[in-house]
């Protein structure tokens, strides 16, 4: 910061011209002023050229303008025309004699210097007589830089005799003011001319004049000042107010244009050649006109009267306070700057860079306009750069040292960047801990170091990081990692076949919505904060109910997992093999220690006591065909759970054919149209033609509707209908079974598809069974991927609806 505020005052110090044309660019911005209405031009132009003939003219044409003007009475009259050598005496004597009457007429002198080199500077001064009969005389030399612009104009002038005279601008306002000569007063960087104070720039020393053998002049100092001129506007810009001197000799002004005011007489015509260049020279205005044409000397005499009537000078800050503005907007750019990081930070330093730009320019455009100040606009803008350029840089180091130092950091990672197989290519030269090339000293290294090591370390991280996703993504079961939030990042193959999504589709949504029901917001804020683990068994319904054992850990920053929780993992291993074998095992138990009991009992009963007794012929052979019906009913029992085993286990091998429901429907009711006649049963087909054929296993698609049709006329009471129909639906052909037996209670819809259950009822005391009918029906369903439901009212009846896939292939299983 204070670097880059040094170095503004530098360049403000050493080329003082850039300070020069910004304050001409203010100006220029600032636009033009109102024209004051207290200053009036009588101008030598074209048109007096032309009616009194080529200048300079007869001193009898001067007089009589000097004549017409003091009647009017203005202020004072400055007589911009420089009147040094005689011509006849007679028009001297009346231009001297209307000089005398006016009163009030400053008139005008010009230091040169010596044609010889180093030799006297001298003044053109006005004749004798004229400068007796003036008010006063005032100096007209224009103060011209080396860009040929006039900035400022000198309040005295003096030769190297030391005769001085003050700068008609301020001799023509003391003179309207009534100032006697005693009230101008110098001041170390001010003139005080009566009342007012005329501020000035004293940047050169003032000057000692010694006395001379010939001029006997005291000594005395002279204070060489210099007033800087606020321009109103371009040449031209007092045009409203100025007025040819021939129409003033012609009476075609009036009075009032003059009266009470500053009246200035002075050549406007490009022909005479009294023109000079203003800060207005580059000017374009708001109609996108140029105004390139040098300003006449008048017109520079009227903006210098301006600046002192209208007290527009303007005030030049210290080097102190130079300093200061750089050194805040040097800070204000390094903050800005430092602020400009994170996303789009390339943008966002554009945008500091050409805002903080803008703005200097703003502030400076403001305190020139609103305060009459000259802001260091140069020295903050150098302090900007400075601090723009050594603000980047500055970041551009720690941000490669940071590099260096996460480049160390990764090549010393150990079993992060090791082999990861020996599939990963890897034809790296690494050292015991990191790169041979990896070394550290106080200066960050080169850009192309840098890119050939993270080139090497991209490679094996990305090496590594295939390895891990390919090995995340093999693993057989359900993988989901999620934030500590539980928004999930990750998720394997697997998980999107458990959940019913592709992978992708996982990434983004939140745990707690994909595992509802088993997982709540509650139980990851309990993981994060305890560091813990969570387990259950979770069952997921789709064409088959599959088990899975569902776990989330917390991952923590550290190996002892007390570090910040970075994440959660969840896992669904599918358990579904081991939770039907241990199904089996309890439906093995429960047939041979209930199912099974009973008839053998029975059984053992029977001919232990056929055994140990001498049995009546009748008797034996009613016990014989008791013994024969347990035991077809044991064999019953045992073929079918045999069967839904094999279904289960897939160990049963379908046979796909085309299969049409009409046909397959009409055998299964002839086959249990003696079954329903007994119990006087009329069973319906109804088969719409539109039903098309699909594809079944035609023996088990009959075993399943054959054992839905039976249960209904064994479970309706006798003279009762049961229907059988078929419909095309928009994916499935269903078929239905519908009856009008005693129906099922609600609380026992669900578990009559489960091995060995049957609905406890009084009316079915009498009816045989196994219980395995329907759940045959529902392994025979699913094998197919298809359904089987059952809608039931007590007393009502039953409707059992078996759903096939129709046009659908299958492969076998």
């Amino acid at each position: 910061m204070l670097a880059s505020a040094s170095a503004g005052i530098l360049v403000d110090w050493q080329a003082p011209g850039i300070a020069r044309y910004t304050r001409d660019w203010l100006m220029r911005a600032r636009g033009p002023l109102p024209v004051p209405d207290d200053i009036a031009i009588v101008a030598i132009d074209e048109i007096s050229m032309v009616r009194f003939g080529r200048f300079p003219w007869s001193r009898q044409v001067i007089a009589r303008a000097i004549d017409a003007l003091s009647a009017t009475r203005p202020k004072v009259i400055a007589l911009d025309v420089l009147i040094t050598d005689p011509t006849t005496q007679e028009d001297d004597d009346d231009l001297a004699r209307s000089i005398g009457r006016a009163g009030n007429v400053v008139v005008a002198a010009q230091l040169t210097d010596s044609p010889v080199h180093g030799g006297p500077s001298r003044w053109l001064q006005p004749l004798p007589a004229i400068e007796r009969a003036a008010a006063s005389v005032g100096h007209v030399n224009a103060q011209t830089e080396l860009d040929g612009i006039v900035r400022q104009v000198a309040i005295r002038m003096a030769d190297d005799a030391g005769r001085s005279y003050l700068a008609m601008p301020v001799e023509a306002v003391r003179i309207a003011d009534g100032t006697p000569v005693e009230g101008v007063t110098d001041e170390q960087d001010a003139l005080l001319l009566g009342s007012r104070t005329i501020r000035l720039d004293t940047t050169p020393p003032a000057i000692a004049i010694a006395p001379s053998a010939t001029t006997r002049v005291p000594t005395h100092v002279l204070h060489g000042g210099r007033m800087t001129i606020d321009y109103i506007g371009p040449a031209g810009s007092f045009s409203p107010v100025t007025y040819s001197l021939s129409d003033v000799l012609a009476g075609s002004v009036r009075a009032e244009k003059f009266r009470g005011k500053f009246v200035l007489i002075g050549a406007t015509a490009a022909s005479l050649g009294d023109r000079v260049a203003s800060p207005f020279v580059r000017y374009t205005d708001a109609r996108a006109d140029q105004h390139g044409a040098l300003m006449p000397g008048v017109e520079v005499l009227a903006n210098a009267i301006h600046v002192i009537l209208s007290s527009r000078y303007y005030t030049e800050p210290s080097d102190t306070a130079a300093f200061l503005w750089g050194a805040t907007v040097a800070l204000l750019t390094l903050l800005l700057l430092e602020w400009a990081q994170g996303g789009r930070e390339f943008l966002k330093q554009l945008a500091v860079l050409v805002g903080m730009a803008a703005l200097v320019m703003l502030v400076s455009y403001l305190a020139f306009l609103k305060l009459l100040f000259y802001p260091p606009t140069v020295a903050c803008l150098v302090a900007f750069a400075c601090a723009g350029l050594l603000g980047l840089l500055r970041r551009s180091l720690v941000a490669s040292a940071r590099l260096d130092a996460n480049i160390a950091e990764l090549a010393l990672s150990g079993d992060l960047l090791a082999p990861a197989g020996p599939g990963i290519p890897g034809p790296y030269h690494w050292a015991e801990g990191g790169p041979v090339s990896l070394s550290r000293g106080w200066l960050p290294r080169g850009l192309e170091w840098k890119a050939k090591i993270l080139s090497e370390l991209n490679a094996r991280l990305l090496d590594r990081a295939k390895f891990v996703n390919f090995a995340l993504r093999s693993v057989g079961d359900g993988l989901l990692i999620a934030d500590p939030e539980g928004r999930i990042t990750f998720a394997n193959r697997s998980a999107g076949a458990i959940l019913g999504l592709p992978a992708r589709g996982l990434v983004g949504q939140n745990l707690t919505q994909r595992l509802s029901g088993w997982v709540d917001a509650e139980t990851l804020s309990r993981l994060s904060t305890e560091r813990g683990h969570f387990e259950r068994e979770i069952s997921i319904r789709g064409l088959r109910t599959l088990q899975y054992t569902l776990r989330l850990a917390a991952v923590s920053a550290d190996e002892k997992g007390v570090g910040p929780v970075l994440g959660i993992v969840a896992s669904l291993s599918d358990v579904t093999r081991q939770y039907e074998l241990q199904q089996t095992k309890n439906d093995v138990i429960s047939l041979v220690s209930h199912e099974m009991r009973t008839p053998l009992t029975a059984i053992q009963g029977m001919t232990e006591l056929l055994a140990a007794y001498d049995v009546e012929p009748v008797r034996r052979r009613e016990m014989n065909l008791a013994i024969n019906d347990e035991v077809k009913r044991l064999t019953r029992m045992i073929t079918g759970y045999l069967d839904i085993t094999r279904l289960e286990s897939g160990a049963t091998a379908m046979r796909l054919s085309a299969v049409r429901a009409e046909t397959l429907l009409e055998r299964i009711l002839i086959l249990v149209e003696p079954v329903a006649a007994q119990h006087q049963i009329r069973v319906e087909g109804k088969f719409p033609p539109d039903v098309p054929p699909f594809l079944a296993d035609a023996d088990l698609l009959s075993r399943a509707v054959e054992n839905l049709v039976s249960n209904a006329i064994k479970y309706s009471p006798d003279a009762t209908t049961v229907c059988v129909s078929a419909r095309a639906e928009e994916e499935f052909v269903a078929i239905e079974v519908a009856d009008h037996g005693y129906g099922i209670p609600a609380a026992d819809l669900e578990r009559v598809f489960e091995k060995f259950y049957r609905v406890p009822r009084v009316q079915d005391a009498g009816v045989p069974g196994t219980g395995l009918g329907l759940a045959l029906v529902r392994e025979i369903a699913e094998l197919h991927h298809g359904s089987v439901s059952v809608r039931s009212e007590v007393n009502q009846g039953s409707i059992f609806t078996l759903r096939i896939p129709r046009n659908e292939v299958r492969k076998e299983a």
